[in-house]
C-alpha cells in the first residue's frame, strides 16, 4: 500500500493489487518514489518542491536563522543517521530518486496548512509528515524498493525548532484519526482504504502507529512516527505480506536512538 514527509512526498508502493503483484510496480517505477498509490504523486514532486521548505531555496534562505542553535542537525548528518541496505529486510535496494536532504542548510519552521481533503492523500505518500501542516528546519530521506516494486521502505528524519515537533507528533495523530477510512486512487484503481491508528507500547520511545489496509491491494502499509528531542523519525513500511509490514516500529526504533546519541554529544 502506501504512505509519505516534510522532505517531500512521493507516492508510496501498494503492498500488491490483490491478485497482481505487478500493479504496483509499474507505478512505483513511474514516480521516483512514486512506489504507492495516491500520495505517491505528492511525494515525489512534493518532496522536492513542499515539505521542508530546506531542499529548496527556502532552506537556504533562512539558513543562518537556526544554524546558531546546536541541537538542530544539518540534513547531512541526518543522512548519516538513516539506516543502511545492510539492516533493511534483504532484497530492498535504495532508489536514488527518492534520497534527499537539506545539506548544510538550515531553515526557520514554517506553517504550512493542509486541506482537509489533502490529508489522507499525503498519508499515502512517502513524505506523509507533511500532513501535520508544519514544514521542518532540516530533513533528510530516502526510500527502499524490492525487486518487483510491489514493496517499499520509506524513511526520515526531520527537525524542528522550539516545540514544533510536539505540535507535528500531535498534529499527525490528528490526521490519523481523521483518516480511518478514506479513498485513494492508484493506477486508475479506486481503493477504499481502512487506517487504525495505535500507540505501540513495545516502543522504547512514545511513538503513533498507523496501520493502512485495502481489500484492493494484498498486504497493507504502516506508518510510523517517533519523537526524541526535537527531532521526528517517520518510516513507511508497504508490504504484500500478512504482516502489513509491522517491522517499521522496529527499523524507526532503530533510527530514534542513532539521531538521540548525536544529540547527547551536541
Amino acid at each position: 500500500m502506501a504512505a509519505g514527509g516534510c522532505g517531500g512526498s512521493s507516492s508510496t508502493t501498494p503492498p500488491a493489487a490483490a491478485g497482481s503483484a505487478s500493479a504496483t510496480a509499474a507505478a512505483s517505477a513511474a514516480a521516483s518514489g512514486s512506489a504507492a498509490a495516491s500520495g505517491s504523486a505528492a511525494a515525489s514532486g512534493s518532496a522536492a518542491a513542499s515539505g521542508s521548505a530546506a531542499a529548496s531555496g527556502s532552506a537556504a534562505a533562512s539558513g543562518s536563522a537556526a544554524a546558531s542553535d546546536p541541537a538542530t542537525l544539518t540534513g547531512s548528518t541526518l543522512n548519516t543517521l538513516l539506516l543502511p541496505a545492510s539492516v533493511l529486510p534483504a532484497g530492498f535496494k535504495l532508489d536514488t530518486q527518492g534520497a534527499r536532504n537539506t545539506g548544510a542548510s538550515v531553515a526557520a519552521d514554517s506553517s504550512s496548512p493542509v486541506p482537509a481533503s489533502k490529508v489522507c492523500g499525503l498519508l499515502t505518500g512517502t513524505s506523509w509528515i507533511l500532513a501535520a501542516g508544519l514544514d521542518s528546519a532540516t530533513f533528510a530521506q530516502n526510500d527502499y524498493l524490492d525487486a518487483g516494486h510491489s514493496q517499499e521502505v520509506a524513511q526520515e528524519i526531520d527537525t524542528f525548532t522550539g516545540t514544533d515537533a510536539t505540535k507535528v507528533m500531535s498534529g499527525l495523530w490528528q490526521a490519523f484519526g481523521r483518516c480511518q477510512d478514506f479513498t485513494q486512487k492508484y493506477n486508475g484503481m479506486t481503493a477504499k482504504t481502512t487506517l487504525v491508528r495505535s500507540r505501540p507500547t513495545s516502543a522504547a520511545y512514545a511513538a503513533i502507529e498507523a496501520v493502512q489496509t485495502s481489500p484492493t491491494f494484498t498486504g497493507g502499509t504502516t506508518l510510523v512516527a517517533i519523537r526524541t528531542g526535537n527531532a521526528i523519525v517517520t518510516v513507511l513500511y508497504s508490504a504484500s505480506s500478512h504482516d502489513k509490514g509491522g517491522a517499521a516500529v522496529t527499523l524507526a526504533e532503530e533510527i530514534a536512538q542513532r539521531v538521540q546519541h548525536v544529540q547527547q554529544q551536541t
